[in-house]
């Protein structure tokens, strides 16, 4: 628990950028395109606040970034599998 009071600057606007994208997302029901764009634009985010993170802690390596672009990529394949589904 002390580990993520200590970060909690750090996890602030990922929770940020997660509540944007689900707010936009909602609000934009009507229009599945432009909700596909701002999954996409939330999975982006995501990729980048963990290139950020890590890099402020000094354990930036190529594992990590693969692993937040393979989380990113399986969100947004679930959201337009269920957003587009026939």
């Amino acid at each position: 628990m002390h580990k993520l009071t200590r970060h909690i600057q750090h996890y602030l606007p990922l929770i940020g950028v997660f509540l944007v994208g689900i707010l936009g997302f909602r609000m934009f029901a009507y229009d599945r395109v432009f909700q596909s764009v701002i999954v996409v634009a939330t999975a982006a985010s995501y990729v980048a606040w963990g290139f950020v993170h890590h890099h402020i802690h000094d354990d930036l390596h190529l594992s990590v970034i693969l692993e937040y672009i393979a989380i990113a990529f399986l969100g947004v394949v679930i959201v337009f599998s269920v957003l587009f589904r026939a």
